[in-house]
């Protein structure tokens, strides 16, 4: 997978159940459909993520551009305790 490719990675994924969401500035998660009780569901967001091959090295892109259109969820920083 290319940059180029990931506005259409993203559509696709939704388009095929994906919950797709950054998690903070960290990760994104992609497996998990809007409604998990669409076992289809599973199976075409399979079948996107093999389509769109090896994207590793662009997650910090993938994630930018979740953030870009408002899939987050957002990690909430732990208070400080003042234990070291």
């Amino acid at each position: 997978m290319t940059k180029d490719e990931i506005e259409a990675f993203v559509a696709t994924m939704i388009e095929a159940g994906s919950n797709i969401q950054a998690i903070g500035t960290i990760g994104y998660v992609v497996v998990e459909p809007v409604d998990p009780t669409d076992k289809e569901a599973y199976r075409r967001i399979a079948l996107v993520s093999s389509a769109f091959g090896d994207r590793d090295h662009l997650k910090e892109d993938i994630i930018a551009y979740l953030h870009e259109i408002g899939r987050v969820v957002e990690i909430p920083k732990e208070p400080h305790t003042g234990l070291i």
